[in-house]
């Protein structure tokens, strides 16, 4: 039961660091790019997307820079 907590908590904190990361920008363009592509818009749904693309390409960028440093 100990290792299932943990295992909870590790998986909550990296979740919260990623929303954390991605800012307002990204975590709306999911839910926006979700949302429009639900309901049809396929090309609106394509920029949410792309914002939320480029919020997370700055992320893992960092992380790359921060790794080769």
């Amino acid at each position: 039961m100990k290792k299932v907590l943990n295992f909870i908590k590790t998986i909550f904190t990296v979740v919260k660091d990623w929303i954390v990361a991605n800012g307002v920008e990204g975590v709306a363009g999911l839910i926006a790019g979700l949302v429009l592509w639900t309901l049809g818009y396929k090309i609106y749904a394509g920029f949410a997307f792309g914002v939320f693309a480029t919020r997370n390409w700055d992320i893992a960028k960092a992380w790359v820079s921060k790794l080769l440093k």
